[in-house]
Formats: C-alpha cells, sequence, structure tokens
C-alpha cells in the first residue's frame, strides 16, 4: 500500500511535491496501489518511486520523471506520458494499452510481459529497451530512435507493430 504520507505530499501539487523530493533525495516515494486515474502529474518528479500495481489510467504525466520508477503491474492505459523519462524503468506485466508515449526516454526500459497493444511510441528513444513476451499488436514505432529488430523478435504480436522507422527492419 502506498505511504499516506507520500500520498498525501503528491497531492498537493507539483512544486510542493518536486520540492519535497528535491529535499528529501534518500527517500524514494511509496505510492504502491495507489489509485491516480486521471490525476495530473505533468512534470512531476517520479523518479524511482514505487508505483507497481498503481491505478494511472487516464493520468496525464507529460514530461514526468520517471526514470528508474517501478510500475509492476500497474495500470497505465490511456495515459499520456509524452515526453517522460522512463528510462530504467521496470514495467513488467504493465497495462499500456493505448497509451501516448510519443517524444519518450524509454532507454533500457523493461516491457516484458507488457501490454503496449495499440500504445503510441512515435519519435520516442528505446535503445536496449526490453520487449520480450510484450503485446505490441498495433503499436505504433513510427519514427523511433535506436530500435532494433532483435528487440521486437521475442515480442508478441510483432508482425502488426507499425514499423516504418528510417532503417527499422521488420523482425
Amino acid at each position: 500500500m502506498a505511504h499516506p504520507e507520500h500520498l498525501e505530499i503528491l497531492q498537493t501539487g507539483v512544486r510542493v511535491w518536486n520540492r519535497w523530493r528535491q529535499d528529501h533525495a534518500e527517500v524514494r516515494p511509496n505510492l504502491r496501489a495507489a489509485d491516480l486515474q486521471g490525476a495530473d502529474l505533468a512534470g512531476f518528479n517520479l523518479q524511482g518511486a514505487y508505483l507497481s500495481q498503481a491505478n494511472l489510467s487516464h493520468a496525464y504525466l507529460f514530461e514526468a520523471n520517471l526514470a528508474n520508477t517501478n510500475f509492476y503491474r500497474a495500470n497505465l492505459s490511456h495515459c499520456c506520458l509524452i515526453g517522460a523519462n522512463l528510462s530504467h524503468a521496470y514495467c513488467a506485466d504493465t497495462n499500456l494499452y493505448h497509451a501516448y508515449l510519443s517524444h519518450a526516454n524509454l532507454t533500457e526500459t523493461y516491457f516484458g510481459h507488457a501490454n503496449l497493444e495499440k500504445a503510441n511510441l512515435t519519435d520516442s528513444q528505446v535503445d536496449q529497451a526490453y520487449f520480450s513476451e510484450a503485446n505490441i499488436k498495433e503499436t505504433d514505432f513510427t519514427g523511433v530512435q535506436d530500435l532494433g529488430p532483435i528487440q521486437l523478435r521475442l515480442a508478441h504480436y510483432h508482425e502488426l507493430a507499425i514499423l516504418t522507422a528510417a532503417g527499422a527492419k521488420t523482425p
């Protein structure tokens, strides 16, 4: 369960939260299983937070810092993650159905067994991202940077992914 104090500070807004994060850099926020459906978290520094099993469906995380965040079994369906930093995030078994991840940093993000069906990853950086056993049916990889065919080979429905990046080859 989410730490009540962390949840309370999060609900005060981006300025207070980011200042608290700056002043308490040693704290790894615990927002496990929090109901943040539809929350406006644009620009929030959630780096390294525990968001496993959290409900972030329809949340707005525009340009949020989510590096090294644990999203294990979280619900991020229909979530706006445009320009967000998810580098080194752990998204195993995460629901990203129809999520908007365009212009996001997904470097070394782990998407094992995640549902990325109909997600939009246009113009994102996916260097060494891991998609094994992920559902990428109708996922849009248009213009992605650093996408190697080997990254998608073990994903489910890789033949139905939208791959129109310059130089991209179907796995």
